[in-house]
């Protein structure tokens, strides 16, 4: 490893939150990484409740935690570590993930070769395909066998620090979710490009958790209102659309009944009863979505699963799109434990 007094290559940037059972797998290999490209290794720490910090200081890495509580989050937990981070290039990775040996050095190759691209990520190994987006997730990276460009690097990448910088900040401090859409979209506003490689860049173990638990998951710990502060940060802004198309599933179920009202007042004005062509458009039209999601998603039950994930998106979007914005860039309040 690198000594502080020295700058490094790169930065790999790691966030956790009470990952006790997986933090030392993560950090083993991304220490041996670390040491192989000259880099650094930061952790950021949400103000871990169990012993993910005494073991993580068992490492030659920096660790940085949050001074109050209140300012944590994903968004928060990436740009944090980016106001330390001393690295030409950034991998960015989540506490549950393991990097796969080579990958970085692929990366940095190929960002090397091809200056326009700002940012590099390859296939994620999920270890639990539960859930419909963990299985979902699965048959996509499996089907991958060519670079590809993409909107944004979901499950982390190796970024240019330039690249970053000339978007102003690595992660919205105020998103609690979707900050890797965020970033993607700025990034591609300004003329840069992102790829994926299909090279297995990470090992993921994820959440045990069923389907319906994971929306009541991301609606308790607020994640799902970050969409709301998504939108409401790209008013105005030249990423607008991409923001729009990004978080499509915002609007899903209220395009549903504003259409379920346009084909009731229409009936109405032919005669029919209102409330029966309110009724009759509802049903009519949530039941053609959910044979088109059953046929897409070849699964009843998925497709009901989706239909509620859409209505609890655009409910906690709501509150999330209210809430004042700050400047994404401001500082955060934190310190190094030693």
């Amino acid at each position: 490893m690198m000594s502080v007094s020295s700058k490094p290559c790169l930065t790999i940037l790691i966030k956790a939150l009470n990952e006790e059972s997986h933090i030392a797998a993560c950090l083993n290999a991304a220490v041996s990484e670390a040491q192989a490209l000259g880099g650094e290794i930061i952790l950021v720490d949400s103000l871990s409740t169990d012993n993910t910090v005494a073991i993580a200081r068992q490492y030659p890495i920096r660790i940085i935690q949050f001074e109050r509580i209140e300012d944590r989050g994903c968004g928060a937990a990436v740009q944090l570590g980016y106001q330390y981070a001393r690295g030409d290039f950034i991998y960015v990775l989540d506490a549950d993930m393991e990097l796969q040996p080579g990958f970085i050095a692929r990366a940095l190759e190929y960002l090397e070769n091809n200056p326009a691209v700002a940012g590099v990520g390859g296939l994620i190994i999920d270890t639990r395909k539960i859930t419909p987006d963990d299985r979902r997730r699965a048959e996509h990276y499996s089907s991958l066998n060519d670079t590809v460009l993409v909107d944004h690097l979901g499950g982390g990448g190796l970024f240019r620090r330039n690249a970053i910088a000339s978007v102003d900040y690595l992660a919205n401090r105020w998103l609690k979710a979707c900050e890797e859409g965020d970033l993607g979209i700025r990034l591609m506003a300004t003329g840069w490009h992102l790829v994926r490689l299909p090279v297995p860049a990470v090992r993921h173990t994820g959440h045990n958790e069923s389907g319906l638990e994971m929306i009541f998951r991301l609606w308790h710990n607020g994640r799902m209102q970050a969409y709301g502060v998504f939108l409401h940060n790209a008013i105005g802004r030249p990423w607008w659309r991409a923001s729009i198309k990004h978080a499509w599933f915002v609007f899903a179920a209220p395009t549903v009944y504003l259409t379920a009202f346009f084909f009731s007042w229409v009936q109405a004005s032919v005669g029919i009863e209102p409330h029966k062509a309110l009724l009759t458009s509802v049903t009519l039209l949530w039941g053609l979505v959910f044979l088109v999601l059953w046929k897409k998603k070849r699964d009843a039950a998925n497709a009901l699963l989706s239909i509620l994930a859409w209505h609890f998106y655009t409910t906690a979007a709501v509150p999330g799109f209210l809430k004042k914005i700050t400047d994404p860039n401001q500082p955060i309040s934190a310190y190094e434990i030693k």
